[in-house]
Parts: structure tokens; C-alpha cells; sequence
């Protein structure tokens, strides 16, 4: 007998009396150090490079205007300006505050921030070759995780659309679950997949701005992707890519 478990996490998680979720008192005094920490993924013995910081102009309404998915791709480098500018303004640190915390581009349920940035260079340059990388949000920099050239071939493996195998790079979002859903239970797994869609609206309003073309993906091959990146599918699982170029 088929069970469409979309309809009972959804019903699970409606409110704290489905059980699935967790009651947060609102006394934050109460709260446990890991609610109030803010977690950033790191790579510390891998090597860096350092992303610039752009402070371009654009009109909102007419980008939101203009915002389409485009599979139109040159396949030409992205440079690393664009890429900084994309990245930043996309799922970066746009504020930091005098209590020592930082905003981001995109909200974030209860600041939890479980979403990790994974670009895949297919076209490189002088500047940043073709690979896999992740972007260290805190530093504003690139993790360089794995240089190396991918053909059509790899390409095909990573996504099922052939179109991809003509883009300059993919972003690749993955979760880690536990920073939301220790606080937030089930009702955490909504708020993961709602704030990769925040990421995903930015990057395509930056696209439009930086004059790149961009779709989001739904085929993409999550556990080619997770072995690719080193990650266990399960702590930490692929959720969302886009293809830009």
C-alpha cells in the first residue's frame, strides 16, 4: 500500500502537538548554548582564496521584474569578482553588528543558519580554476576542496539535465540538519528547505544583476553530488543546486 509520507510529516509538524517538534520556552535564559551558537563550516588545512568585497547597485524592481530562469549559458569563466558578488549578496554576511553577531543575506528561522554553499567551477580561470569548493561564509572566502576539470561526461553524473553540461558553475546547497532541527524538531526540516528557497531567490535576482543566466535544478543526483563533496547524506544532505553561466 502506497503512504504519501509528504502528508504526515506535513501534519506532524503543524504544531507542538504533533509531537514531532520541539517546545522552546520563551525565556531564552532557558535555552541551551547551542541554540544561541552560531555554527560555520570549515575547512582549516585547506587552502583559501580570498573573495572581494563589491558594493554594486542595481534597482530591485526591475530585477524582480526581469528575473527568469535562462538556460542560455556561454559556458565562459565566471570571474572572480562576479563570483565574490553573487556569493556575498547571495548567501553571505551583509552586516556584522556591535554584539558581535552577523546578518546575512537571507533570514533564517531562530538564526540557525543550517544551509552550507557548495560551488562547482566547470569553466575556471587564472584566478579560480575549475573544481569543487566551499564557500566559507564567515571569511567570505573559497575553500578549495578539489581542483580538478569536469567534462560532459562528469557533469552528466552530478545532474540529469544535459543544458548543465553548458554552464560556467553549479551551486549546490546542502543542509545540516541538526542546527535547526535541535531547536525546532520537525517543524526544523520545513524552515531548512524554506530558507534554501530564500538563498535561491537571491541568487537568481544576483544573477539577473551580474547579467548571468541561471535555473534551478530539481535533477539533481543527490548522492553523486554528496560523494563528490565528502558528506554522509544523512547529518548533512544535498537540498537544492542551480546552474549559472
Amino acid at each position: 500500500m502506497y503512504i504519501d509520507f509528504s502528508k504526515l510529516f506535513h501534519n506532524s509538524s503543524k504544531d507542538h502537538s504533533g509531537g514531532g517538534t520541539v517546545r522552546v520556552p520563551k525565556d531564552d535564559s532557558q535555552w541551551p548554548d547551542e541554540w544561541k551558537t552560531t555554527y560555520y563550516k570549515d575547512y582549516p588545512r585547506f587552502e583559501k582564496i580570498t573573495l572581494d568585497r563589491t558594493t554594486p547597485k542595481a534597482d530591485f524592481f526591475e530585477l524582480i521584474a526581469k528575473r527568469k530562469s535562462d538556460r542560455n549559458f556561454s559556458g565562459k569563466p565566471v570571474d572572480k569578482k562576479t563570483l565574490s558578488t553573487l556569493l556575498r549578496y547571495s548567501a553571505g554576511i551583509t552586516t556584522r553588528l556591535s554584539s558581535g553577531r552577523a546578518r546575512r543575506a537571507h533570514p533564517s528561522g531562530g538564526a540557525r543558519f543550517p544551509i552550507e554553499i557548495y560551488p562547482i567551477i566547470f569553466s575556471g580561470d587564472k584566478d579560480i580554476s575549475a573544481g569543487l569548493y566551499h564557500y566559507n561564509i564567515k571569511e567570505h572566502s573559497l575553500d578549495v576542496l578539489w581542483q580538478r576539470p569536469f567534462n560532459k561526461t562528469d557533469i552528466g553524473e552530478l545532474f540529469t539535465y544535459e543544458w548543465v553540461q553548458n554552464a560556467s558553475l553549479a551551486i549546490v546547497m546542502t543542509a545540516v540538519f541538526a542546527r535547526s532541527q535541535s531547536k525546532y524538531g520537525e517543524r526544523g526540516y520545513r524552515c531548512i528547505l524554506l530558507e534554501a528557497g530564500h538563498i535561491g531567490q537571491n541568487i537568481y535576482l544576483n544573477a539577473e544583476a551580474l547579467g548571468l543566466s541561471c535555473v534551478a535544478l530539481s535533477g539533481t543526483r543527490d548522492k553523486n553530488l554528496e560523494k563528490l563533496i565528502d558528506i554522509d547524506g544523512i547529518t548533512e544532505s544535498v537540498v537544492y543546486g542551480l546552474a549559472l553561466g
